[in-house]
Order: structure tokens, then C-alpha cells, then sequence
């Protein structure tokens, strides 16, 4: 099946242990040696993220797994091999003031605009929330997406959620091609989602998003969020579909795609050419124009709310680029009343602060804007 891969093979004195995918989720199975039978371990919860943990001991009659999920704080059990009912949960992340009873996970499938293909869902929501929704009342939606380099974006715990969740709000992770959740052929050509069939990334996030208005939400309440090439994902994404989102954010965005792709002398960028092919070949260059967000600005349109953020010393994502689409998208509408900010941290690289209460800082800046933005803000 596409929708499985193997990622590794512990071999134990008795068992082997297989790590892998399947339907887009981490599966961890035991093979044994004697009775010749493999069994995936089993999960209560819809959606999760399971690994082996460290081993040094080839004779050894249990197995330590890492395992959370979108309202399960981080836990390390030990299962035995010869019966995985018996497990024993040896640690536990304390999470002061979280009451997982209070909130509800579920996995879904979205079809695409091709008609086939299926793109898995995660989402996390308050209990309260849902019984809005179930009684027909629309809520505030937040849509976040990767979709580039075969990444997987695992349905683990974060507590930098709640603050989002405990407003009324519902998380959606979209698992769209490009990257590796569903298999390698999930990111490869000519189904998944680079090179010449990278606009799969953005066609399947702007599809989630049309269900999640036709479901739960409407374009007034929907924000969306990604990072890095899921900066570059936001910015095709409310280039392709404005009216869809209220408000953006746009972390230290890869958006002047051509640009940077064709100067060489960028340290990364020779590099990146696996990813997104060279626009010195004219087939890539063409393509690429077709959906770099800079290139693709729309005028006379009302574009959400947008914040876009930059490190003057990251070495991936130079700051000129949140920098350059702050300033086409202002230029493009200069009539829209949506605000387009944009924050550039003078000490930072790639990954935002290093300091962990800097870091929370920073975040805290992207959720008030995007509250704000929704009107949720005390």
C-alpha cells in the first residue's frame, strides 16, 4: 500500500520490532521469531504519536515506547512483548492545570478537488466547543500546515494550543502531500507534491479549509498558520483563496520562491534545488512563477489579516522575503482594511528564540494578533 513505510528495525533476541506508517499515523509492530506472527500495537485514541524509545538489551522480554497524542501528554510504557495488553506507564508529563477529560480528538479524511485523493485531518478541540458545533452553531477554526520535504506532522501534544483551544477554538493539523505521512509517494512526483506537481500542497490545504467553512466555521472565523515552507504554503494558499481566511500568519515565510531558487551564491539554496527544482531550467523557472507567492499577489482583492515574522540572522529564510511580501501585499491593496504586520526579531535565526519564556514571548505576539483578528481577544 502507498499509505505505509518502513522507518526502522530493532532485531531482539526473541522478537523484532518494526517502526513505521500506516494510514498516515506512526504504528510501531512485533514480529516473533517463534510463532512467526506480527502484531501492530494498539491505541485507545483515533489519532497519535508512538516510537520506540532506546534499546540496549537484546535479551530482553519488554519494549519501552515514547507515546502521545493531541490531548495525551507525552508518556513512557513499557509493553510486554509476548502480550502487549500488559503494559506500565513508567513516566508521565506533568501538565499543571490540564484536565484531558475537558477536551476530544478526532481524525478525519478530506477529499480533494481531484476527486481521489483523501487528505487526512487532525483535530483537537474543548468538549464545549464540539456541542456548539453538533447544535448547528458555527465556531472559530485554526488551520495549520506543512506539506514540503516528506516532513510528517505527527497529531502529538502541545500545550502552546490551549491558549487557541480554551477560547473556543477548534486546531486542525492538515497532513496535505508533500509531506510523508501517507508514504513516500505522498511527496514524490507525480502524485504527491514537488517539483512539478508542488501545487498538489497547496490545492489540498485550500480544500481542507473549503470543508472546514462548509462544516464548522465560515471565512470570518478561519485562520491558518505555517512556518518556514508552510510560510510559503499560507502565502500560495491566500493568494489562491483570500476570501477563505480571516487572518494569517506567515512565520519567517519562504515566499520569494524564484528569487532565491536562482541565486546560487545563498548558502542553502544549491541544496534546496532537490526540493523545488532549478529555475535556471526553464521547466522549473515556468512552474515555479505559477504559485511563488510573491509573483502572485492579487489586486483588487480583500486579503485576511496578515503577520508575518523574520530573524535578521537566519541562515535559511533570509529576512528581506517576509520583509518584500509585507510590502507587495500592502502595495497590491493598499485599500484593504485587514492589517498586514510584519515582526522582525533583530537577534533570532530560523527557529525563532532559543530562550524557552523568549520563545513563549514570541508566540504569545502571533496568538494575540491572530485572537485580535477573530475578535476573541479579552
Amino acid at each position: 500500500s502507498l499509505a505505509k513505510s518502513l522507518d526502522s528495525v530493532t532485531v531482539l533476541n526473541t522478537h523484532v520490532v518494526i517502526e513505521g506508517r500506516e494510514g498516515g499515523i506512526p504504528r510501531v509492530w512485533v514480529y516473533s521469531k517463534e510463532t512467526k506472527n506480527m502484531k501492530m500495537l494498539s491505541f485507545d485514541e483515533a489519532a497519535y504519536d508512538v516510537g520506540m524509545l532506546a534499546h540496549f538489551e537484546a535479551h530482553t522480554k519488554s519494549i519501552a515506547v515514547s507515546y502521545d497524542s493531541l490531548v495525551t501528554p507525552p508518556s513512557s510504557i513499557e509493553i510486554s512483548l509476548d502480550d502487549d495488553s500488559q503494559r506500565t506507564v513508567l513516566k508521565t508529563k506533568a501538565v499543571p492545570g490540564y484536565d484531558k477529560g475537558s477536551y476530544g480528538c478526532d481524525r478525519m479524511e478530506v477529499l480533494s478537488r481531484d476527486g481521489k485523493t483523501k487528505i487526512p485531518i487532525s483535530v483537537v478541540y474543548s468538549n464545549e466547543t464540539m456541542e456548539k458545533v453538533k447544535a448547528g452553531e458555527r465556531v472559530p477554526v485554526h488551520l495549520y500546515g506543512y506539506g514540503s520535504y516528506g516532513a510528517c506532522m505527527e497529531s502529538d501534544f502541545d500545550t502552546t494550543r490551549l491558549p487557541l483551544i480554551k477560547r473556543g477554538m477548534i486546531y486542525v493539523i492538515a497532513h496535505i502531500r508533500g509531506g510523508g505521512e501517507m508514504g513516500r509517494q505522498w511527496y514524490e512526483e507525480p502524485n504527491g507534491a514537488k517539483y512539478l506537481c508542488k501545487k498538489n500542497t497547496f490545492n489540498d490545504f485550500v480544500d481542507v479549509a473549503k470543508f472546514l467553512v462548509d462544516s464548522w466555521t465560515t471565512p470570518e472565523m478561519l485562520s491558518c498558520e505555517g512556518r518556514s515552507a508552510g510560510g510559503l504554503l499560507i502565502g500560495a494558499s491566500i493568494n489562491q483563496a483570500p476570501e477563505l481566511f480571516k487572518c494569517a500568519i506567515l512565520g519567517v515565510p519562504f515566499v520569494d520562491v524564484a528569487v532565491t531558487m536562482t541565486d546560487s551564491t545563498i548558502p542553502l539554496t544549491s541544496g534546496e534545488w532537490v526540493e523545488w527544482g532549478n529555475p535556471n531550467e526553464e521547466k522549473y523557472h515556468q512552474y515555479m512563477m505559477e504559485y511563488s507567492p510573491m509573483n502572485n499577489v492579487q489586486k483588487g482583492k480583500t486579503y485576511p489579516a496578515c503577520w508575518l515574522t523574520g530573524g535578521l540572522n537566519d541562515p535559511r529564510v533570509a529576512y528581506w522575503e517576509p520583509a518584500k511580501m509585507t510590502a507587495t501585499l500592502r502595495h497590491a491593496n493598499p485599500d484593504n482594511e485587514n492589517p498586514i504586520c510584519m515582526k522582525l526579531d533583530l537577534s533570532a535565526g530560523h527557529f525563532s528564540a532559543s530562550d524557552r519564556y523568549k520563545y513563549f514571548r514570541e508566540l504569545a505576539y502571533d496568538y494575540s494578533f491572530l485572537l485580535d483578528q477573530l475578535k476573541l481577544a479579552n
